[in-house]
C-alpha cells in the first residue's frame, strides 16, 4: 500500500439549520448549504482546562482533565456577495442561536471523511489588504459540542 497523506483539496464546508438535536442522525438529515471560495479549512478538536493539585505533604503538582473547549475554528473565503453559503454563514452570524455545520475531507483514496460540528457564527468579518490582494471573509465559529465524527465507508 502507498504511503499517501489525505489532501485538504477538494474539501468542503456547508453550513446547515439552526442546531436541534445534536445526534449524528439529525446532523446527517439535515439539509446544507456549500459555503463556495473556502480559502482555508479550519482545525478542529477539544482541548481541556488543566486542574492543578498542590499539597504540602507531597513534592509535585498533580494534575487532572477539567473541562473540554472546542478551539475556534475561521473559514477564511474569498468574499462572493452572492454566494448562497457565505449568505447562510452572514446571517447565522447575526443570530444567538447555534447551527450545524458539516466539514468533508478527502481521503487519500478518493472517499470523503464527514464531521458534523455545532457551532455559534460569532462574526463574519470583511477582510481586505493591498493592492495585489482579494477581499476576503472570515467566519469565526465557536464549537458548542464535541465533534462527531464519521469516516469515509
Amino acid at each position: 500500500m502507498a504511503n499517501n497523506p489525505n489532501p485538504v483539496a477538494r474539501a468542503r464546508i456547508s453550513i446547515g439549520s439552526a442546531t436541534d438535536a445534536f445526534t449524528e442522525a439529525a446532523l446527517a438529515a439535515d439539509t446544507y448549504t456549500q459555503i463556495k471560495h473556502v480559502r482555508s479549512v479550519p482545525g478542529f478538536g477539544d482541548s481541556f482546562q488543566d486542574i492543578t493539585v498542590e499539597e504540602v505533604d507531597d513534592p509535585r503538582t498533580r494534575h487532572a482533565k477539567g473541562t473540554a473547549n472546542g478551539a475556534t475554528m475561521e473559514i477564511v473565503c474569498t468574499r462572493k456577495d452572492t454566494d448562497p453559503g457565505q449568505i447562510k454563514a452572514i446571517a447565522a452570524s447575526k443570530s444567538y442561536q447555534s447551527f450545524n455545520l458539516k466539514i468533508e475531507l478527502p481521503t487519500a483514496d478518493g472517499d470523503f471523511d464527514v464531521s458534523y460540528h455545532s457551532v455559534l457564527v460569532m462574526s463574519a468579518n470583511t477582510g481586505n489588504g493591498g493592492p495585489n490582494d482579494t477581499q476576503t471573509r472570515t467566519f469565526s465559529c465557536q464549537p458548542q459540542e464535541a465533534p462527531i465524527e464519521v469516516p469515509a465507508a
